[in-house]
């Protein structure tokens, strides 16, 4: 995810109407890029030690949070902390045993225990925001039964606080259904997921979780499975948008006739009007040998009208004791293959590059900040797939393998090998951005340049 600068200003700042037992902070972040459209900025927040600095009973009402720059309210996502579950399960007065919350406490009443806090995301695009909330007048709050076991209150006739901005980010169903969920903006599918074999399963068809379709703002697959003119499956190991690599410790986890990525379980999903998030935990095996254990953050953003950005960040932990290590090979980690139309062989597509370098000619092999694959998706309709290799991976900017056929993924180990020791997990980060028009039109040195972006924290 990325994170700017944020300048949060909380001592002595915070503004109180006794009556609505309102308050607002205001938030600066620094270091943006000029003209910015797409910067996630994220901040953490302890409402309940700002409270406590007031010297404020009660807790702040998650739901009563606004967002302002300027006069314009703007939407953001909050991610609460957290909660450890209570050790006696605390009800009010009247409140049936029968009923499934944690526990409850009166509005006014500062819980024990319980943090009202976690983390605030907003796309920003310039350097001052105010924050708004509330502290519950009347009512109750209720320690909701499942994680993150955060708070959530209810007026005196016992009505839930109404949500400020749909959840426009949303994943569907909730539990894989045969092994996918659907990943919606509004009411548009954006793509499937496919969580990928699980372990046990006997002679699985699929080998590794991937996206397939992956649509762009106009609605319309960018991606392909598998490779055209391909009648003997010799590539059937392209899936579409995907992550792999072709020699760990020795073992192949790249062809179909190589290892499996196996779907272990998702430790979080998060729906939202800023994004919507899978976390998932895989484990690599090469027959009975586990080579390594995964944590995948998938993050995909409802951001402006001409492009989508999902966010793949990547952290490989080796499954053992031993030291792994991923083999020299222009193969792994993520890869995407576009549908057959974007093509430069087939419908006159083409590859670009953050150097400027042109198609598998020029292209290949090569080195560089970003790679762009866009061509023809309707008629008198041009789309893209670019992928951003960020400046924190190792041997940034990346090597890329791309081929004219239609499909393009960062080479790490290009050069060489290198060595994932235990305890010591390998991060990567890569962002992906679904585009309209070629690489120039759809801007993607911008959008790199915003990803790129590191603006330095400063508190006053």
């Amino acid at each position: 995810m990325k994170r700017a600068g944020l300048i949060l200003l909380l001592a002595g700042c915070a503004t109180q109407e006794r009556e609505a037992r309102t308050f607002s902070i205001p938030i600066e972040v620094a270091g943006l890029p000029t003209g910015s459209e797409f910067v996630p900025v994220t901040c953490f927040i302890d409402f309940t030690a700002v409270l406590e600095r007031l010297k404020v009973a009660g807790a702040v009402d998650e739901r009563s949070l606004r967002l302002y720059a300027g006069n314009a309210e703007i939407p953001f996502q909050f991610s609460a902390s957290p909660q450890a579950r209570p050790k006696e399960r605390k009800l009010l007065p009247g409140t049936s045993p029968a009923v499934s919350l944690s526990a409850e406490y009166a509005a006014g009443e500062t819980p024990a225990g319980v943090r009202v806090a976690g983390v605030l995301t907003w796309l920003a695009r310039g350097p001052r925001y105010r924050l708004s909330f509330k502290v519950a007048p009347e009512g109750r709050l209720v320690q909701v039964p499942f994680p993150p076991q955060n708070l959530r209150a209810f007026d005196a006739q016992g009505r839930a606080t109404p949500v400020r901005h749909f959840p426009r980010m949303q994943i569907r169903p909730q539990w894989p259904l045969d092994g996918k969920v659907d990943l919606y903006d509004g009411r548009q599918l954006v793509t499937t997921y496919h969580t990928g074999p699980t372990q046990g399963q006997a002679a699985p068809p699929l080998r590794r979780p991937f996206f397939y379709p992956v649509a762009g703002p106009d609605g319309i697959p960018l991606t392909e499975f598998g490779k055209p003119h391909d009648p003997t499956g010799s590539h059937a190991h392209h899936y579409s948008l995907w992550i792999a690599h072709g020699s760990v410790s020795g073992k192949d986890f790249w062809s179909e006739r190589g290892g499996m990525i196996v779907h272990e379980q998702f430790e979080l999903q998060e729906d939202g009007p800023v994004f919507g998030r899978i976390v998932q935990k895989t484990r690599w095996v090469h027959g009975e040998t586990e080579a390594l254990r995964e944590r995948r953050t998938l993050t995909l953003y409802g951001g402006p009208e001409a492009f989508r950005v999902l966010d793949v960040d990547l952290e490989l932990s080796a499954a053992g004791a031993a030291p792994v290590t991923l083999g020299k090979s222009s193969f792994g980690f993520l890869a995407a293959r576009v549908a057959q139309s974007m093509t430069p062989f087939d419908g006159g597509g083409e590859i670009l590059n953050a150097r400027g370098d042109r198609s598998e000619h020029g292209a290949h092999l090569k080195r560089a900040e970003w790679i762009d694959q866009s061509g023809p998706i309707s008629p008198g309709l041009w789309g893209g797939v670019a992928i951003l290799d960020h400046p924190s991976n190792p041997n940034h900017p990346t090597g890329w393998h791309c081929r004219d056929d239609g499909w393009a993924g960062a080479s790490l180990n290009l050069d060489g090998p290198s060595t994932i020791e235990p305890g010591r997990p390998l991060k990567l980060r890569y962002r992906v951005v679904l585009h309209r028009g070629n690489a120039v039109q759809g801007e993607i040195a911008r959008r790199f340049e915003e990803y790129a972006s590191q603006p330095a924290v400063t508190l006053p």
